[in-house]
């Protein structure tokens, strides 16, 4: 019904020649991306939920100048042929067309459902596209038998990255999510492991079942072999009441234990005892109670060096790490910097009610050059910070953490040299003259543009100049 309004509208408006006037505003406002072409799907005109939401645009790149397949994926997964398309409506003497389809940005994918209409059928026909964010039917694609995977979506709107090193955890997490195997999820603080472990659990058969979280570090041991295992009243000075624990409480699902590296050497030889028997004593009672659960545990520290040094079971670790999963530090990723930050602006904006567009270059520069000790963690505090201090619809370097632009940061070990230089990497070799200007030549920028998927952003933030400057270079080489 939106799409049937939405047409109607704008070819009143088109026909009366009032749309460039008042008919913008109202488009601009609509809650769809409205795209008007000419038959060479050169862009008219292209309103701004589909620059902002739909196709990730800062407010000084320029769009595409036409629109092409190269952004659509099929359902299967391949790339839309958009000019095969509308060649085809119009031979087949249709003038109306509607798919599904997956949209490309620099954030990940989004689902979205693609119409288009034609003006008229003379020369000067144009066409309209109205594109809708139909991402929050994910529970239907998951469950569908078509050859796109709902699940790689969702993982894509959960852990934020284009890397290679987050394509093979993506691979990992769904390979882990259709077994019934225990495994660790090992990593520095702030990586994302509590997200991969949410993200394995909704995407597993036991998703429907409970999903239970202990931090193994928050708890003395007395104190957590009772969440785990519960009690029975009487069982100590306090137990008024019998308490189920929280391996009971994961019957039929998950249970994610965090930190497990910190359990005591007693509750290791009991925990070993649950995996192996599948059975429960609650603590002050010697009643066995059959269990079902999946653990998945996670981990800061390098549990294989502590069962060389005694400091926990070779058998306990051997249980559970039947599959492993790493998530790299945000330091060896650093080109996802730009798609995480975006992704807490939107978030930030949405909880603050404030419309900061995304950050200048300069602040980005900063943010690509730190260490970042605390990973992804520390870079979504900073953006956070960045929300309480921005006055303008930028943010910019001072309007981030004091401590980014210091060169050493307290409590983490600063990279020597090579890993700086590995860091920035090619980077370096892109400088602008004074004039401005960014000597390359044509092998180099199609080698970064091969680099980035032909991703025009983020190969415009890599070499350092705007989307437009890029654009500007790849016309003039003809690429």
């Amino acid at each position: 019904m939106l799409t049937l309004l939405i047409f109607l509208f704008i070819f009143v408006m088109y026909v009366k020649d009032i749309y460039m006037i008042s008919g913008a505003r109202i488009i601009d406002s609509m809650p769809a991306g409205i795209i008007i072409t000419d038959t060479r799907l050169r862009i008219k005109h292209i309103n701004a939920f589909a620059m902002d939401h739909l196709f990730r645009l800062n407010p000084d790149d320029a769009p595409d100048p036409v629109l092409s397949g190269e952004r659509f994926l099929t359902i299967d997964r391949q790339v839309f042929n958009m000019h095969g398309c509308m060649e085809n409506m119009v031979s087949d003497g249709k003038r109306t067309f509607s798919k599904t389809l997956i949209l490309r940005n620099q954030m990940g994918e989004l689902l979205v459902h693609l119409s288009v209409k034609q003006f008229s059928p003379s020369e000067d026909a144009r066409y309209l596209f109205v594109i809708t964010d139909i991402s929050d039917e994910m529970d239907c694609v998951t469950h569908s038998p078509d050859g796109f995977s709902g699940k790689e979506f969702v993982l894509a709107k959960t852990i934020i990255g284009k890397d290679q090193k987050i394509r093979d955890v993506y691979r990992k997490i769904l390979l882990a999510a259709d077994s019934m195997a225990n495994l660790m999820i090992t990593g520095e603080s702030g990586t994302g492991k509590e997200m991969a472990a949410d993200a394995i659990h909704r995407l597993s058969e036991r998703k429907k079942n409970p999903y239970v979280k202990v931090n193994c570090a928050s708890l003395s041991e007395s104190l957590l072999e009772s969440e785990l295992f519960g009690h029975v009243k009487g069982a100590f000075t306090g137990a008024t009441s019998n308490k189920t624990g929280k391996i009971e409480e994961a019957h039929k699902g998950t249970l994610f234990l965090d930190e497990v590296g910190e359990i005591s050497a007693g509750l290791q030889v009991k925990l070993l005892r649950v995996i192996q028997e599948k059975t429960i004593e609650r603590v002050g009672d010697n009643r066995p109670i059959k269990v079902d659960m999946r653990i998945i545990a996670a981990t800061n520290r390098d549990l294989y060096e502590l069962v060389k040094e005694g400091k926990f079971r070779e058998d306990l670790y051997y249980r559970l790490n039947v599959f492993s999963i790493h998530m790299p530090p945000l330091r060896e990723r650093p080109l996802d910097i730009p798609l995480l930050c975006n992704h807490f602006v939107d978030r930030f904006n949405y909880l603050t009610g404030k419309q900061v567009k995304g950050l200048d270059n300069e602040a980005m520069r900063l943010l690509m050059d730190h260490y970042w000790p605390g990973n992804v963690r520390e870079l979504r505090n900073a953006i956070e910070h960045a929300f309480v201090l921005v006055q303008s619809s930028l943010i910019g370097v001072y309007d981030l953490p004091p401590n980014l632009f210091k060169h050493e940061d307290s409590g983490a070990t600063e990279p020597d040299e090579a890993k700086k230089a590995a860091q920035q990497g090619e980077r370096q070799l892109f400088r602008k003259t004074r004039g401005g200007r960014l000597p390359i030549s044509r092998e180099k920028l199609q080698q970064v543009l091969e680099q980035h998927d032909w991703n025009q952003t983020q190969a415009a933030e890599y070499l350092g100049i705007s989307r437009v400057g890029l654009w500007k270079k790849i016309r003039k080489f003809e690429l």
